[in-house]
């Protein structure tokens, strides 16, 4: 991510409650874009319910929750073309067009991905100045 050497080299000078303020207000940021880049991907809403901005030792976090959306590392990274076989099954099972189709495998295009987590980050970072600016405000 360019400017984040720069960010967090600054982020260690300055005073303990404007660094936590800082963090907490570029993680708000980062939360919300990454909500707008998991909307895209809404067929069940796992991904945006599965979203998290939380306090971590060094600071805070934003990411899925594996759990929630184990599918969520492959909306943002992608896939090569593969197989799908059925797991417990002797066949898969969709819908489309209000009728239902069977195969015993299908054969996956891939997946381009979409980085919307690491584009979300971008964006906190590139607002760096602008949110120190505004905490340095507002700071008594």
């Amino acid at each position: 991510l360019d400017g984040l050497s720069e960010a967090a080299g600054t982020l260690r000078r300055l005073p303990e409650h404007l660094e936590k303020t800082t963090i907490l207000r570029m993680s708000q940021v980062a939360f919300d874009e990454a909500q707008r880049g998991a909307d895209r991907h809404n067929k069940t809403g796992a991904l945006r319910q599965s979203l998290f901005n939380r306090a971590i030792p060094t600071g805070r976090e934003v990411g899925h929750d594996g759990q929630r959306a184990p599918h969520a590392i492959f909306v943002q990274l992608g896939t090569r073309p593969h197989e799908i076989r059925p797991k417990n099954k002797k066949a898969l099972r969709w819908s489309a067009g209000g009728k239902f189709f069977f195969a015993g495998k299908v054969n996956h295009p891939g997946y381009r991905g979409d980085a919307y987590l690491i584009n979300a980050a971008t964006l906190a970072v590139r607002e760096f100045s602008s949110i120190l600016d505004q905490a340095l405000k507002e700071a008594p």
